[in-house]
Formats: C-alpha cells, sequence, structure tokens
C-alpha cells in the first residue's frame, strides 16, 4: 500500500494546493482508517477530473488531520477503527488504491454497515466544522436557482399535476405568450428573446453566468434531447469574460451511450467480471464518443463517465439521464443556477428492460414510437425527485427558487422564500416578468 500511496502523490503533486501537497508528504494519509482509503485515493488520483466542491471536501478531511496530533486523529478515528475491526475487514479483499464493486458489496453486507455510514459521517463533520471556524465558512451565501421543464408535448392534468408536491409551494399561471419569438417558452426564458436584430431581453442564462467569479461548475443545463443545449450553444458568443457553463445533452451523448452500453453488455454476472469491465470503462478514452461541449472539459467528460457507471437507466431514458445528472451536480457540484428540460421517450419494447443496458433499438428492430401519457408521468416524478436532491444540502436549504414550468398547462410550480418577487405579481405572470424575476434572484 505505501507504494501505491507514493506513486499516488507523485502523480498529482504538480496539481495540488501546496498546503495538502505538505501534508502529504508528511504522511497524513498514514493516519486514515482502511476503509477511508478507496475514496482518498481515489479523489487525489483523479484531482484533474473534480469538481472544486469535491477538491474542497478532499482538502478540509486532509488538512484537518494533518493538524491533530497522533492522539487527537486517533480519537477522531476511533468509533471507524473499532467497527472495521468488528467487520474484520483487514480479511476482505478489499481495495484501498479505489473504490469497486467488491468493496461496496462487503461493506454493504455487513451488520454494522448502517453505524459505520455514520462514523464516516460524524469524521466529515468534523471536519467542515473545524475548516468553517479556521476559514470562515465556505459555503455560498448567494441566491440559487432550480429550473425544470416539463415541455407542451406531455400531457398533464391539472387536477393532479402537483398533487405529489405536498404544498411545499404553489402552482402559478404563465402566460406563454413570447412576443413574437419562434423559441419555446423555456427556451425564452433560459436564452432571452432572441429577435433578428439581436438580443433584446436578456436570459436567465446570461444572469447566472455573469455573476463575479462564477466557474463553469456553478451553471449547468440538463438537456433530456438536444433541442435545448442545441439553441444554447448557437446564442454563444465567444467571450473570454463569461464563464461557459456545463451543457449536458442526452441526445447529443448518443455516441458515448452506444459505445458505453456495449461494453456494459459484455461482462458476466459476477462481482469480478464486472469490476473488470468497470475498470476498463473507468480507464478507457472517452474523448472521441464526445460531442465538443463535453471533450473540452475533463472534469465534465469524467462526470459524464461516472454518470453512466452509478445510473443505468440514465444511458437508456432521456428523462432519467436528466433526474440522475442534475442529482449528482448537486451532489458533487453544489451549482448555484441548474436549468433541466424533460422530454419524451419511446414506449418500452418487448424482451428489452431497463436492466439491459444495450440500446433496445438494436435488440429489437420493431419501430420505436413515442410515450407521451408515460413520459408525463416520468416527468412528474422525475421533477420533484431534481427538487428533494437540491434539498439534501444545507446550500439549498435556504435562499434557493424552485420553478417548475408546466408548458401543456400554462402553470409553473414555484418554490420560494418570501423575499423572491413573483409572490407579489399578479397572475398570470407573464414570460417575460418571469425572465425578469429570475434574473434579478439569480444576479
Amino acid at each position: 500500500m505505501a507504494g501505491f500511496l507514493k506513486k499516488g502523490m507523485m502523480a498529482v503533486a504538480d496539481k495540488l494546493p501546496n498546503d495538502l501537497e505538505s501534508a502529504l508528504d508528511k504522511g497524513v494519509l498514514k493516519r486514515l482508517p482502511l476503509t477511508f482509503l478507496p475514496f482518498v485515493n481515489q479523489q487525489l488520483g483523479q484531482w484533474e477530473h473534480l469538481f472544486p466542491n469535491e477538491r474542497r471536501s478532499v482538502e478540509r478531511l486532509l488538512l484537518y488531520v494533518a493538524s491533530l496530533s497522533q492522539e487527537q486523529s486517533s480519537a477522531l478515528f476511533r468509533d471507524v477503527v473499532a467497527l472495521e475491526d468488528k467487520m474484520d475487514v483487514r480479511h476482505w479483499q478489499f481495495s484501498t488504491s479505489e473504490q469497486t464493486i467488491q468493496n461496496s458489496s462487503e461493506l454493504a453486507r455487513s451488520p454494522y454497515f448502517q453505524e459505520w455510514r455514520r462514523a464516516v459521517q460524524a469524521v466529515f463533520d468534523a471536519a467542515d466544522h473545524h475548516a468553517a471556524e479556521v476559514r470562515g465558512a465556505e459555503v455560498n451565501q448567494g441566491n440559487r436557482l432550480v429550473l425544470l421543464d416539463i415541455p407542451k408535448a406531455l400531457p398533464l392534468d391539472a387536477a393532479t399535476a402537483w398533487r405529489r408536491w405536498h404544498g411545499i409551494g404553489k402552482p402559478i399561471r404563465i402566460d406563454l405568450a413570447t412576443s413574437g419569438s419562434p423559441q419555446s417558452p423555456f427556451d425564452f426564458l433560459l436564452n432571452g428573446n432572441r429577435k433578428e436584430a439581436g438580443l433584446s431581453t436578456r436570459g436567465v442564462l446570461d444572469a447566472a453566468q455573469n455573476r463575479p467569479d462564477t466557474p463553469a461548475a456553478d451553471t449547468w443545463v440538463v438537456d433530456a434531447g438536444r433541442s435545448l443545449v442545441d439553441s444554447v450553444l448557437s446564442y454563444r458568443a465567444p467571450d473570454t469574460r463569461i464563464a461557459p457553463a456545463i451543457l449536458l445533452s442526452y441526445a447529443r451523448l448518443d455516441s458515448y451511450r452506444q459505445n458505453f452500453s456495449h461494453e456494459m453488455n459484455t461482462m458476466r454476472k459476477d462481482l469480478a467480471d464486472a469490476d473488470a469491465v468497470f475498470d476498463r470503462l473507468r480507464n478507457v478514452d472517452v474523448t472521441p464518443w464526445c460531442p465538443s461541449e463535453v471533450a473540452a472539459d475533463p472534469a465534465v467528460r469524467e462526470f459524464v463517465r461516472s454518470l453512466y457507471l452509478t445510473g443505468n437507466g440514465a444511458v437508456i431514458f432521456g428523462n432519467s439521464f436528466v433526474e440522475w445528472a442534475a442529482s449528482e451536480a448537486f451532489r458533487r457540484a453544489r451549482p448555484g443556477f441548474l436549468a433541466a428540460q424533460f422530454g419524451v421517450r419511446s414506449k418500452p419494447k418487448p424482451f428489452t428492460g431497463v436492466a439491459v443496458f444495450e440500446n433496445p433499438d438494436q435488440v429489437n428492430p420493431l419501430p420505436a414510437v413515442d410515450d407521451f401519457q408515460g413520459s408525463a408521468v416520468d416527468a412528474q416524478m422525475l421533477a420533484l425527485y431534481v427538487w428533494l436532491a437540491a434539498g439534501r444540502y444545507e446550500e439549498y436549504q435556504r435562499s434557493t427558487v424552485c420553478v417548475c414550468l408546466a408548458e401543456s398547462l400554462a402553470q409553473a410550480y414555484l418554490v420560494a422564500p418570501p423575499e423572491f418577487a413573483l409572490d407579489k405579481q399578479t397572475e398570470p405572470v407573464s414570460l417575460e416578468q418571469l425572465g425578469r424575476a429570475l434574473c434579478n434572484w439569480i444576479a
């Protein structure tokens, strides 16, 4: 293990902050319990592929441990080490270099698994608390926005559309007219009113990107099809003063998904073979499979790779891709602005299933048939799941607005603090009013 740690530190030394590199040189990894090593070593080895939020998490942990005496660090990990002894981890086939299916399976089967998770979380909580005391709170206190769209093609029932939200917000009527613009309502909100003479109104995406000190990982657009991301790309003029957004389109990633699903279907149904296939997929060069907006950013390429390795529905269904990508973006990057548009999927074909990674169109010759009703049900449920995924994290539990636009109903569901401007508007709200309110909020 020591040989790997040395190799790993050398591989990432030129990318790490000086204080973190110093802590590694002084042997901070030797203080970590065995079950911490797969996560920490994998994060260090993939440093250039991590979002800023993920880097901060690893830094906080290791710098905190490095600041402690040997006795203090032993006390910090006492509960974790005791549970490792009860689980007899040292006699498992346990990888310390990366997180594997075999590792996860061994941990999940243990009767002490939930206790271990709580003990691990307590360590990270202590590291976060220490960082807040030493450096000041790193949580971005600015306003945040989650903007969701269920497009007009998906039919919703006004009587039941928002029932699953259990009154956490309120529906508002929206006038969907776009002042003569050929754009869809969601495109209009995101990109502004685009006319032949140029840009006449600012879109929410511009407002989000123009915030000071905004990295690309703070602004996300996720599309179940391709039209929304195509539209964003067509409007983007080269401007080095504006941070690029992270743009993910299910359809624009067709080549990536097809190659991935083909590799997935080569594995036999045992853990050893699964780990071998996953290891191959973790290391294959995916750049040729990527559209330009994904290929250009190593962190985004690896985000998509991880997305397809951990969420099999994301490989097959566009709406599942949207929900899983948004949830993972909240977990890993904590963006200040995320826009997501659901879409229409095909009806499942006979003798295929979501557990099969192969493209149903390739294994069943029957023509694909759009499932508008089923897609509408998916979108209603998954839109709520996106919002609930955000609410798991402290950053989104205050000063966050969520708007879910239902175009077929000319309604939006609004979850917002009382200071948000639309609470004072008379219904119906025009798209221009909604856009201005959202721009002012996120700016």
